[in-house]
């Protein structure tokens, strides 16, 4: 898979170690950042709506350290499209409104302050000798003061961080205005929406025989505006110009070592605003962090694996498997609910919206009842006479919450327990037994929005035993710890 655009910079970083219970999803400081979900109002052409929804993350450094971050960015196909580095000196803060990185407007976020660097496709120019931020702090004044802000122990960054990069002695930066690549940029996220989506195949072996549905992005007339995609932010070691999906030696360089560190000092908040409709959310960014051992399933495994990488073993937690999170739709209020998952589900070659890979939820009303859309023999997206349709196809996607996309929802407000593979009991279905999720709910009143992440109801990588009908609460005991 040919790289959109490859962008690197900078130098290296210290140890960390994590702050609290793995597989938790808590807000603490973590060695990656997954930005589950951006939007971006455009236009067909991509052109960006000023007064529409965009999208914006504030990264900070907690550590005394410098830190290096690499931000890759994937369309909803998880298709790379551009990745770049960053330098954040020590208690740094670094910010993007992601309407920038759409128009290729890189000196909005570039952390680059002093200094003038040529830029040119594929090859770096210039050295800024010192722009990563001050030396000293008043914070590190005694009695009780941090430790000021320090980068005398990094390893000097490597002479080349890219296959088609020239070697320029170290890395150039800052990037400055790149609009000549916003037409790539959006090129590369509008493509999923580009597709004729049209037809689910309910059993994925692309036969014409019965078990293909209308698909539900068919029925949503899906556009290419919004632009929606994510993103990942790692603390790196050195700068470097790779996507992990892609390019092995981001997990091979430095002995088998990869770039990734186990510097747990990140934190980060995403921010989705819409002047136009008066809304506002905001969350934390997905903080996932590095452990000393491995995972047989961690977060970036799937990557790791596509990319060849030699050392495969996985030291990021994995993401859950299983949500809940409550649903308005009485009284004015709406709901939409976001998925991010590990893979996408969609086939170019027939044009298919895979439906094989199962999920179940099941739905409770504030008067008792409860509804579910699966059997104990067939989960949703398998049942054959009256098939589910795939409404998380895309690896990241917000869709809207009600019964005619649901329609095992019952009408009002309740709750819903949302449950992919492979907590899904294993049938006669295909599995792909390393997916991992992340779950958040949006709530609309008028001109008023806000939004939470749903809560964690089972991980089976961290316990294979979370599997219905056993899964986080289950008979008023809890199981998942």
């Amino acid at each position: 898979m040919k790289k959109t655009i490859i962008l690197a910079l900078a130098l290296a970083a210290i140890g960390g170690v994590a702050y609290a219970n793995l597989g938790a999803l808590d807000t603490v400081p973590a060695a990656t950042l997954l930005v589950p979900y951006i939007v971006v109002d455009a236009n067909a052409q991509g052109v960006p709506n000023v007064n529409g929804y965009t999208t914006l993350t504030v990264v900070t450094n907690v550590s005394s350290a410098k830190q290096i971050i690499h931000v890759t960015v994937y369309s909803a196909m998880s298709k790379g499209v551009v990745d770049f580095d960053e330098v954040l000196s020590g208690y740094d803060v670094w910010s993007i409104n992601w309407r920038d990185l759409v128009t290729g407007d890189f000196e909005n976020f570039d952390t680059g302050v002093n200094g003038t660097v040529g830029f040119f496709p594929g090859v770096h120019v210039g050295y800024v000798p010192s722009p990563y931020g001050p030396s000293t702090n008043v914070a590190s004044m005694p009695p009780n003061g941090l430790p000021a802000p320090y980068d005398y122990d990094k390893v000097n960054p490597p002479t080349t961080y890219g296959p088609n990069d020239a070697t320029v002695g170290t890395c150039g930066f800052p990037w400055g205005n790149l609009n000549s690549f916003a037409g790539i940029i959006v090129q590369k996220l509008q493509k999923p929406m580009t597709y004729d989506w049209s037809i689910q195949d309910t059993d994925c072996n692309a036969s014409t025989t019965g078990d293909q549905i209308p698909s539900p992005l068919f029925l949503s007339n899906l556009t290419v505006s919004p632009l929606f995609f994510y993103a990942t932010i790692d603390a790196v070691s050195s700068c470097n110009g790779f996507f992990p999906d892609i390019d092995s030696a981001y997990w091979n360089d430095n002995s088998n070592a990869g770039y990734n560190t186990k510097n747990n000092v990140l934190t980060g908040y995403d921010f989705y605003l819409n002047p136009t409709q008066n809304y506002s959310e905001s969350l934390p960014t997905v903080n996932i962090e590095a452990a000393v051992g491995t995972f047989s399933n961690g977060f970036y495994t799937s990557k790791r694996l596509a990319a060849g990488a030699n050392n495969s073993a996985d030291d990021r937690e994995p993401l859950p498997t299983a949500w809940a999170f409550n649903y308005f739709n009485s009284g004015g209020a709406t709901t939409q609910v976001g998925v991010f998952k590990t893979y996408h589900e969609l086939d170019t070659s027939p044009l298919l919206v895979w439906a094989c890979r199962p999920y179940v939820y099941y739905a409770w009303d504030e008067n008792e009842n409860s509804k579910a859309r699966t059997t104990t023999s067939c989960p949703s997206g398998l049942c054959f006479g009256s098939p589910e349709p795939n409404l998380f196809p895309f690896e990241t996607q917000k869709v809207d919450v009600t019964t005619a996309n649901f329609d095992g929802l019952m009408a009002g407000n309740g709750w819903m327990l949302l449950v992919f593979d492979p907590s899904v009991p294993k049938f006669a279905q295909q599995n792909y037994d390393d997916l991992q999720t992340y779950v958040f709910a949006k709530y609309n009143f008028g001109a008023y929005s806000t939004a939470v992440q749903a809560t964690v109801m089972g991980n089976y990588w961290l316990d294979s035993s979370q599997v219905l009908p056993v899964l986080n609460t289950n008979a008023g005991a809890g199981v998942f710890e």
